[in-house]
C-alpha cells in the first residue's frame, strides 16, 4: 500500500494505492492522521488505485472521517472501483462519507 498526497488549502487529496488490510491498516490510519493533523480538515481519498480494503482499512477510514467531522471538515471518496464501492455499501461508509466520480466533485462537495 501507498498513499500520495496533494494538498490545496485546507483540503488534501489522498490517493491510496494497493491493498489495505490487516498487515498495513495502521499505515494507512498513520498516512490519513498525519495529512489531518498538519491542518487538512478536508480530505478526498481517491481509490482509482486500491485494489482491496479489508476491515482494518475500513476503520482508519472511520477514525479520518471522525477527525475531520471534528475539526468541521469531512471524507469525501472518489473515483472508487464497484468492489470497493460494494464493501462501502454494505458496512455503512456511503451514509458517512460521500462518493464521487472525480476528485474535483469530492473537493466541491466541501
Amino acid at each position: 500500500m501507498k498513499v500520495t498526497t496533494t494538498h490545496s488549502g485546507n483540503t488534501a487529496v489522498a490517493a491510496v494505492n494497493g491493498r489495505v488490510d490487516s498487515a498495513n491498516a495502521k499505515d494507512l490510519d498513520q498516512e490519513l492522521t498525519d495529512i489531518i493533523d498538519q491542518g487538512a480538515s478536508r480530505l478526498v481519498v481517491d481509490c482509482s488505485e486500491l485494489s482491496y480494503i479489508s476491515s482494518a482499512g475500513l476503520r482508519a477510514l472511520l477514525v479520518a472521517i471522525k477527525k475531520t467531522n471534528a475539526a468541521g471538515g469531512g471524507v469525501a471518496m472518489c473515483r472508487v472501483p464497484p468492489h470497493i464501492r460494494e464493501v462501502l455499501e454494505v458496512s455503512g461508509f456511503t451514509r458517512l462519507t460521500k462518493v464521487f466520480d472525480t476528485p474535483g466533485e469530492a473537493e466541491a462537495s466541501f
